[in-house]
């Protein structure tokens, strides 16, 4: 399971249709990126990994502190997903 807390949502400036939600990852060993992303892609509420990366440095915009690992990822607009919230990514199969 990979638990990740929301720390931005904005709309997309390149595809008006689309959010962009950043979250970072609460513990940083052991999550698998590529199922990770994978996952991601098929959720119901139509995420999409854009990048996985460490924060080189502080990113107050969006939310990340320098060494946070993160993610963002387009979103439709009615994710129903909110600013603060943990939500978890499980393995399957």
């Amino acid at each position: 399971m990979t638990p990740l807390m929301i720390t931005d949502i904005r709309k997309s400036c390149c595809n008006s249709g689309l959010c962009i939600v950043t979250a970072i990852f609460l513990c940083a060993e052991g999550h698998d990126a590529s199922r990770l992303m994978s996952f991601a892609k098929m959720r119901r509420n139509g995420l999409l990994v854009l990048e996985s990366a460490t924060a080189k440095e502080e990113l107050p915009a969006i939310g990340v502190r320098r060494g946070d690992r993160f993610i963002r990822m387009w979103a439709k607009p009615d994710h129903g997903l909110r600013i603060g919230e943990e939500i978890r990514f499980e393995r399957h199969g």
